[in-house]
């Protein structure tokens, strides 16, 4: 989940690499007199647009699980195979609502997580998402003023959106500052993980905005929408999924700078 370590304790289409067509479209924008938006290192954090972005995000979830059954919250979110919708749902309320009253994780942040979840086992959907929007603001205005640290949360929000759409079987945004804003947290995961593993630095890009994190010049490029990218960099696609994405480099060597979390066992489709 991406709760875990990688993200708290630092604060359908079936998905695969581009066409062809894809390829050519990246390589047209890499060559045309516009050059791409290169963004090095680490970007810094904005903290009002990392809160109007998670105030996004969650009114967005509301409207995505607004028509829901009861039946719909006991399916298993694939991404999340140990959560259903309900304790995916009960993760998002109860992140936010520790974090607004200041009650953080104290050493274990899974044990953190797990209790916010079944603390809120039996509370149905509708009643998480009112706990969510009731302490979202304060939340919110937390984030603007800690944009590193609260600030990531924005990914998880992000990332789960997706998972539950996914679980569902119901379209979600692709698109925003949501997504970018993500690429730009994940860019601080991958620069950790590529040092801590003394590997050299990656660009990743959609020909539009490329990223290069990591020390020296690039060894290991990708390139696909910032959809796919987000997916891809967030451990939600299995290793034979990574595989067809259009890569430059040797990604079996990279794979611990890139996955930050385990990779799915499956293939995950969204």
């Amino acid at each position: 989940m991406v709760a875990r370590a990688a993200i708290l304790g630092a604060a359908a289409h079936q998905p695969g690499g581009p066409t062809s067509a894809g390829r050519r479209d990246y390589v047209a924008a890499m060559t045309e007199s516009n050059a791409p938006e290169v963004r090095r290192g680490v970007p810094d954090a904005d903290g009002a647009a990392r809160a109007a972005a998670y105030a996004e995000c969650r009114s967005r979830t509301r409207t995505l699980l607004g028509a829901i059954t009861a039946d719909d919250e006991h399916v298993v979110v694939p991404a999340c195979p140990d959560w259903t919708v309900r304790n995916c749902v009960a993760h998002l309320a109860g992140v936010c609502a520790d974090l607004a009253a200041m009650r953080r994780p104290d050493g274990d942040v899974q044990a953190w997580v797990d209790a916010q979840v079944s603390d809120r086992a039996e509370i149905p959907v509708a009643a998480l998402l009112d706990e969510w929007d009731d302490v979202g603001p304060v939340f919110e205005a937390a984030i603007a003023k800690s944009p590193i640290g609260l600030g990531s949360l924005l990914y998880d929000v992000v990332a789960h959106e997706h998972d539950l759409a996914a679980a569902l079987g119901r379209p979600a945004v692709r698109e925003g500052s949501g997504i970018d804003v993500s690429l730009d947290i994940l860019a601080g995961l991958v620069a950790n993980d590529l040092a801590a593993n003394d590997l050299p630095a990656v660009q990743f890009g959609d020909g539009e905005i490329e990223w290069i994190v990591g020390e020296g010049e690039p060894e290991f490029r990708v390139r696909a929408s910032r959809f796919e990218l987000m997916r891809f960099l967030g451990s939600r696609r299995s290793l034979t999924q990574m595989r067809t994405y259009d890569i430059d480099g040797d990604l079996d060597r990279f794979i611990p700078g890139l996955a930050h979390l385990p990779l799915p066992q499956v293939d995950l489709a969204d």
